[in-house]
């Protein structure tokens, strides 16, 4: 399969290198930037996100008409007001300041778009993971578990603070890692993709994140009920996790590495026999804090502060969050932030539909576009998923990567490839409403 080189006029060259160099920098995104008091991340995207602000201001750039833009915008302004409202002002506004900077960064990706970026940024963002991968794979140590596999010790954690982010930032990027196998457009780009996909996997594995597991698992079902040009690949994928799987749950707990693999998936059957798991207390304390805050919620980071009230059930050892996703913004931002949330996943649904009812018969450059978009909201979907157990989105490299994906969801929702067939040419276009 050939791809046309995507069209960058001179306006837009810089943003791109721009975004470009945010992915890149990703795996050292938790490093702090001492004069600015930021993650490496945040400072990063700082640059294409100021970028495309002067280009919406001067005219050069448009904001595309996306629900996804628009729920992420409302979200940040409700943040305003729920820290202005909320119980530590002091925690929310950087909070409130980062997600300035991560809207302004997912807004530039999608001003920056053009034909052949969606092919080049995805490459980037895959192999870059897998560097990530490859950098948490070699401070392995040995795995030890107990509590019927509810606790393992020497899980793998790499450049994150602690597994569940590795395996998180690991699960997201495997749907993605799919399709660009399937579409890549040279045999040396599949094997690059390919090799950084097998780490991908087997960081995600060593993670021991069951949350993980399982938000791969239902992104992967579906990318293969969605797009057809993935089952043939994704097919492969269910037979090497049903062997992995088989040989685990054969082997007795004390292997290295397989048996600790399978005990932990034997307690998937009953994940409450960890008796130091404190987080049903923590989840009670979000639920306490939402109903007295109802609207607005505590403030961004605000869950740690109120939970130290003597009403509190967990005032003696507060968590930072409530170890879900959903929970965490219910007690942060309120039912006006949940609202908010659930717009932004309605402009993902209407993203993955656009593609999925587009015209049959469609050129190779839109069925890439096609592919790659569905396999970005089914990442996105491995956040959800995983946000049912865990709240890994306040690590700086966690974040990042989940706002490069939703600025692409942003592309998914807007633009359409078509192919305009002359007598003689054939040249593709791209329509962004």
């Amino acid at each position: 399969m050939s791809m046309t080189a995507p069209s960058v006029d001179a306006g837009n060259r810089h943003l791109v290198v721009a975004i470009a160099a945010a992915v890149v920098l990703l795996p050292f995104g938790d490093w702090s930037v001492p004069v600015v008091g930021l993650r490496l991340t945040y400072v990063a995207m700082a640059v294409p996100a100021a970028m495309a602000f002067l280009q919406v201001v001067r005219g050069d750039a448009r904001l595309p008409a996306s629900l996804v833009l628009v729920g992420s915008g409302l979200g940040m302004a409700g943040g305003v007001v729920s820290a202005a409202l909320g119980v530590a002002p002091d925690t929310s506004i950087p909070l409130v300041v980062i997600s300035v900077l991560t809207l302004g960064y997912a807004t530039a990706i999608v001003v920056a778009y053009r034909p052949g970026l969606e092919v080049d940024g995805l490459d980037l963002l895959v192999v870059v993971g897998g560097v990530v991968a490859v950098l948490a794979l070699t401070s392995a140590g040995s795995l030890e578990a107990t509590d019927s596999g509810t606790v393992v010790s020497g899980r793998l954690t790499g450049p994150f603070s602690q597994p569940n982010e590795l395996g998180a930032f690991c699960a997201i990027l495997l749907p993605i890692a799919v399709a660009c196998l399937v579409t890549a457009s040279t045999p040396r780009r599949a094997a690059v993709i390919g090799a950084s996909a097998a780490c991908l996997a087997t960081a995600c594995v060593m993670s021991m994140s069951r949350g993980s597991w399982i938000g791969a698992l239902v992104a992967l079902i579906g990318l293969a009920v969605c797009e057809p040009a993935t089952r043939r690949a994704l097919t492969g994928v269910a037979l090497a996790i049903l062997a992995t799987c088989a040989a685990a749950l054969a082997a007795p707990a004390s292997t290295a590495v397989i048996g600790v693999l399978g005990a932990r998936i034997r307690s998937l059957g009953d994940p409450t026999q960890n008796e130091y798991d404190d987080r049903p207390l923590t989840w009670a304390e979000a639920f306490r804090q939402a109903t007295e805050h109802p609207w607005f919620g505590v403030g961004p980071g605000g869950f740690q502060s109120a939970a130290g009230e003597s009403r509190s059930v967990v005032s003696a050892d507060p968590a930072d969050h409530p170890h879900d996703l959903f929970l965490t913004v219910l007690a942060d931002r309120g039912v006006i932030g949940m609202a908010l949330g659930v717009l932004v996943v309605v402009g993902c649904v209407i993203a993955v539909r656009r593609h999925l009812l587009g015209a049959p018969g469609i050129g190779p450059a839109a069925k890439v576009l096609r592919t790659r978009s569905v396999a970005v909201i089914g990442a996105l979907t491995v956040v959800m998923v995983h946000g049912a157990f865990d709240m890994p989105l306040r690590n700086p490299i966690v974040s990042g990567l989940v706002w490069t994906l939703l600025g692409s969801a942003m592309v998914a929702e807007t633009c359409r490839v078509r192919e305009e067939r002359t007598t003689t040419t054939r040249k593709r276009v791209t329509t962004c409403p």
